[in-house]
C-alpha cells in the first residue's frame, strides 16, 4: 500500500511526532534533549520556521510549528532528523536507525483543532507519568505559555492568542484548561495515528476541551 501523501506549502501548521527505533527509551542525557533544542533552532532560522511547541519525552517527540517562505515540511524534517540521529550516534557510539519511520504529522485546521494539539502535547509527560504536574518538566513549552518563561525557540500559538486580551488572563485560563482533565485524556495515542483526516475520537476530544475552554475562560478575556 503507497505511503498517504504530505500535503505541503507555505503558512501550513502541523502536528508532528516522531518516535525512536523499537520504542526505545533512547532520550536520557541532558546532553540529548539540548541537541533536540540546537537543532529546533538551527530549523528556526534556516528555514524561517515558526515553532509554536516542542515536547521531549524519552521515547518520542512532539513538535508544532508552521512552514513559510517556501521551505516546507519535508525538507525541514528531513534535515532535523537526519542531523539528530548521526550525532546521538557519534555521541553514543551507535549504529543502525535512531528513528522508527517517517515522522507523523497531522495538519491543524482551525484555533479549536491547535488549541486541542497544544493542550494534548502540554498534558504528555502528565500522562506518561514523568511528572505530577506539567510545568515540572522541563523539555517542554509549557512554562513559556503559562508562565511567560522566556524562550527563545516559541511564538505563541494563535488559539493561545483567542484566550484572553491581556497575557495573563491567558495565561490563567490556558493553565486551567490543561490542569483540569477531561475523558479523551484516557485515550491513548489519540492525535498519534495516520496523516488523513481527524479521527472520530478527535473530534469528540476537541468538543470536549471546547467545553472546557468557555467554562475556564476568566470573565472579560473575550
Amino acid at each position: 500500500m503507497p505511503r498517504e501523501l504530505r500535503i505541503k506549502g507555505d503558512d501550513i501548521q502541523y502536528h508532528l511526532i516522531l518516535r525512536c527505533n523499537n520504542k526505545e527509551p533512547l532520550i536520557k542525557e541532558r546532553a540529548d534533549f539540548e541537541m533536540l533544542l540546537y537543532l529546533l533552532e538551527e530549523v528556526k532560522c534556516k528555514f524561517e520556521t515558526r515553532i509554536y511547541n516542542y515536547e521531549f519525552l524519552n521515547a518520542h517527540i512532539h513538535l508544532m510549528l508552521s512552514t513559510h517562505q517556501n521551505f516546507f515540511v519535508d525538507e525541514i524534517m528531513h534535515s532535523f532528523c537526519f542531523k539528530y540521529a548521526k550525532d546521538y550516534n557519534k555521541r553514543h557510539k551507535r549504529n543502525g536507525h535512531f528513528w522508527a519511520h517517517r515522522y507523523r504529522s497531522r495538519i491543524i485546521l482551525n484555533d479549536q483543532h491547535g488549541l486541542g494539539c497544544l493542550r494534548y502535547q502540554h498534558r504528555n509527560a502528565l500522562s506518561a507519568g514523568l511528572v505530577a504536574k506539567p510545568e515540572d518538566w522541563p523539555w517542554s513549552g509549557y512554562r513559556f505559555y503559562v508562565y511567560g518563561e522566556p524562550n527563545s525557540l516559541l511564538d505563541y500559538h494563535p488559539s493561545f492568542l483567542a484566550l484572553g486580551e491581556s497575557e495573563m488572563q491567558r495565561r490563567i485560563s490556558y493553565q486551567k484548561l490543561v490542569e483540569t482533565p477531561i475523558p479523551a485524556d484516557k485515550w491513548k495515542g489519540l492525535l498519534e495515528k495516520g496523516n488523513g483526516l481527524m479521527t472520530q475520537r478527535f473530534l469528540i476530544m476537541l468538543k470536549q476541551v471546547e467545553r472546557l475552554k468557555n467554562r475556564h475562560l476568566v470573565p472579560g478575556t473575550i
